[in-house]
């Protein structure tokens, strides 16, 4: 082999090295960005509490035993609990409705550290580290959506649906876990955040009220996602890399957009409720939330004036 020849190969050789080199900076500053991203997100995580003055239970009791509410007293209410007037007329319609009241009072003023649980490679969980949270009365058919669940610097959060007052919810949670029940507290009780909807009483009624069309229908849906989604297996791409209306993966919160676009109603028709409200490929938590087809119930850990931000 000529010098020639052996300067070529060198000067190759050099060449690859360095690209080499550069693929693994590259990589190495990826992997290190998305840990930086982790762990600010970590450090920049709250619990939310007002910094207002909290009620007595003697000024909370008196309002709470009003005959009639005004739009100030649920307005109050909900500035006390978290609870909206659809989360106050539940309980004022339960023998221990007062008692949950200020229950669920004491939690949205308690404050609270938050500590992260990860349960793969940048991704985790955040929990409330101590006491925890308090929730008003579930209906079937509510959903919860909590921000909690985030990989990297991306609060990618979580969504599950209400399926009785016994306790229990159905969720999506993660590859090689099977779609299933859960006990609702694992959404409410020690997560950092969550809030609670429901679906508007218009859009599931002729008459706009709580009537038996509306339980009817939110039955009629939550069945559907209870039976259809057992051997859906999750897969965190579905609407990118899989179409986005259909189930071959699923998410928390594609399940939910699904389930409620997809039911049949009483007459064997697709009701077709459309719960994403920006239309994107992805159906993320946050776009549950932000539904105009949805009004909220109770709200803790967020920011009442910001939600999910």
């Amino acid at each position: 082999m000529t010098k020639r020849e052996k300067a070529k190969k060198l000067s190759r050789r050099a060449v690859a090295l360095l690209v080499a080199g550069i693929i693994i900076a590259v990589l190495g500053l990826t992997v290190l960005g998305l840990y930086i991203g982790y762990w600010a997100v970590d450090a920049g995580t709250r619990v939310w509490t007002p910094s207002y003055a909290m009620l007595s239970e003697s000024e909370i009791s008196a309002i709470y035993g009003k005959e009639t509410l005004s739009d100030g007293d649920y307005e109050t209410l909900f500035a006390q609990t978290g609870l909206t007037r659809v989360g106050i007329d539940r309980a004022r319609r339960e023998p221990s409705g007062l008692k949950r009241i200020l229950d669920v009072q004491k939690s949205y003023f308690t404050p609270r550290g938050v500590r992260s649980e990860a349960f793969a490679p940048l991704v985790c969980t955040d929990y409330l580290d101590g006491e925890p949270a308090t929730a008003g009365y579930f209906e079937r058919g509510d959903i919860i959506v909590s921000s909690t669940t985030h990989f990297s610097g991306f609060r990618m959060g979580h969504a599950a649906i209400i399926t009785s007052k016994s306790g229990y919810l159905y969720q999506s949670n993660q590859v090689g876990v099977k779609n299933g029940y859960a006990y609702f507290s694992d959404m409410y009780a020690v997560r950092a955040d969550f809030m609670v909807f429901r679906v508007k009483p218009e859009y599931f009624s002729a008459s706009g009220e709580e009537d038996g069309e509306y339980r009817e229908n939110l039955d009629r849906a939550t069945s559907f996602i209870e039976t259809a989604f057992g051997d859906v297996p999750y897969n965190i791409a579905t609407g990118v890399l899989t179409k986005k209306n259909s189930m071959s993966g699923t998410t928390c919160a594609h399940m939910l957009w699904y389930g409620f676009l997809h039911f049949d109603d009483a007459n064997g028709g697709t009701y077709n409720l459309d719960l994403d409200s920006n239309g994107r490929l992805l159906v993320l938590p946050k776009d549950i939330s932000r539904s105009p087809y949805l009004e909220l119930v109770q709200i803790f850990g967020f920011d009442p004036a910001v939600l999910y931000p």
